[in-house]
């Protein structure tokens, strides 16, 4: 029995269920985001921006930034990346700010973005003007949920086989409890009409 299943639908819906489910970074429609008063996008990196695997951000990553810069959003990335030099390296070739150790799915990050953003602008951020990227449901969906802001995840952006089918994480306890209680699915192949969906909409099969 995972620490999971004792949990409450509601808490679990709460905490891990994110506001957003796409297939990548670049599914995510951001003019819903900014329709409803976001202005400050925050990512994960690894297996988000780029594959684990990757030392640079793909060109259609910078692509993407730079237009949702012309869009208005200011962007940072938010990674629990122990090695300083790797977010130095994906916030210069890609035009943002960054934070590493950000220690999700404690939301430290999260509130250091918000003393930055007062200290660069002069004006509180708030939460409902933020978002959270990343692939990680404990981490960067509960980090997110946790602290208030919209949340948003993708798919691993990397090949690596990280864990043995055989091993049995965290991550994997959580989503089987959720799927268990039709809660929420992530399914390892895409399903037509069953798992995408974007801000403000409800999963068909919740409905």
């Amino acid at each position: 029995m995972s620490k999971f299943s004792s949990m409450s639908d509601a808490y679990l819906i709460k905490t891990y269920v994110p506001d957003i489910y796409q297939k990548n970074i670049y599914a995510i429609d951001y003019q819903k985001l900014k329709k409803v008063g976001v202005k400050v996008l925050t990512f994960d990196i690894d297996d988000t921006v780029a594959a684990l695997e990757d030392w640079k951000p793909p060109k259609s990553a910078v692509t993407l930034f730079e237009n949702l810069k012309l869009m208005g959003f200011e962007i940072y990335l938010l990674s629990n990346t122990k090695f300083d030099s790797r977010a130095e390296r994906f916030g210069q070739r890609l035009g943002v700010a960054y934070i590493a150790h950000a220690h999700k799915p404690r939301i430290t990050g999260l509130e250091e973005v918000q003393n930055r953003y007062l200290q660069k602008s002069g004006t509180p951020l708030l939460k409902s003007q933020m978002a959270h990227i990343g692939n990680s449901i404990m981490s960067d969906v509960g980090s997110g949920n946790t602290f208030g802001i919209i949340t948003a995840l993708v798919r691993n952006e990397g090949n690596l086989i990280k864990f043995s089918k055989l091993v049995i994480t965290e991550g994997k306890e959580l989503r089987y409890e959720l799927k268990k209680r039709n809660i929420w699915r992530k399914h390892h192949k895409y399903v037509h009409h069953d798992q995408y969906y974007q801000l403000g909409e409800i999963p068909p099969y919740r409905r």
